[in-house]
């Protein structure tokens, strides 16, 4: 259920619009941003350990990205249009080379709506790289890159809830469980922002094929973070997420199971035009 809001708040709402007194403040809720067309600068840092035959092996990830972003109105929300101008992806494999990406592993754009609440419905994928689409399905990007909103005007300690699942087209999947709370204002390069914090859990599976080797990894996770939000803009200007977790791995070329830890960091920040 998307933005799940204590009632204490819909009932502020609810007199807010009766008349009288200061205008209502804005709801914190999707709409066509006061500038439609803007860029993030997506960086993410991961490490997946893997326990194997009394060593540690380790994946590492790291990637810069330009998302630029085209919002629309639609019935009930926005429909929102990412190209990927610029990628910059490096995936250390131990006992062989790195594997490298750039924004030509991507063609044409991930397009979805987001409802008032942030409710995801996508509408068309880009062609990527198997190899780029199995690391980061565009799937993921649409129902994880923006936060849960509850809608409605909000005040400092109030709170809400979301649960996010879905299935990827490389045969993932993900189900992720958030509670949000309105921290307050936050002054930000002389702005005044909202700064709201989330922390939750996530249940991860990724099927990947490496060198020709089919892999199923199973993650389960804890998470948390901050989000920035321009309420005059009616725009996401900051995302910051850290997450840390067991799992497993599992290949036709070994027996069983191996265990991995995985670790990971992502930053979205909004670009000045």
């Amino acid at each position: 259920m998307r933005g799940r809001i204590v009632a204490s708040a819909a009932l502020l709402g609810l007199l807010s619009a009766c008349g009288g007194g200061p205008p209502a403040p804005p709801a914190l809720a999707y709409r066509v941003p006061a500038d439609p067309e803007v860029s993030y600068l997506v960086a993410d840092t991961a490490v997946i350990s893997i326990e194997a035959l009394g060593q540690s092996l380790a994946l590492d990830l790291g990637s810069r990205a330009i998302y630029a972003i085209v919002f629309a109105r639609a019935d009930d929300g926005v429909t929102v249009t990412v190209a990927i101008p610029g990628l910059d992806a490096t995936l250390g494999v131990p006992m062989a080379g790195p594997m490298t990406f750039d924004e030509s592993s991507v063609t044409g754009d991930l397009v979805f709506t987001l409802d008032r609440r942030g409710g995801v419905a996508v509408l068309s994928t880009p062609e990527m790289d198997e190899a780029a689409r199995q690391l980061v399905p565009p799937e993921q990007v649409a129902h994880s890159f923006f936060p849960a909103l509850p809608g409605i005007a909000v005040a400092a300690g109030e709170t809400w809830s979301d649960t996010v699942a879905f299935e990827s087209e490389a045969g993932g999947s993900q189900r992720t469980v958030l509670d949000y709370t309105a921290v307050g204002d936050s002054l930000v390069d002389g702005a005044s922002l909202l700064l709201v914090t989330f922390r939750g859990t996530s249940e991860m599976i990724q099927a990947l094929s490496m060198q020709g080797t089919q892999i199923e990894q199973t993650t389960n996770l804890d998470l948390g973070g901050h989000v920035l939000w321009d309420l005059s803009e009616g725009v996401m200007v900051e995302c910051v997420t850290s997450m840390t977790g067991l799992g497993s791995v599992r290949t036709p070329l070994l027996p069983g199971a191996l265990p991995t830890r995985f670790e990971m960091r992502s930053r979205a920040r909004l670009q000045p035009q």
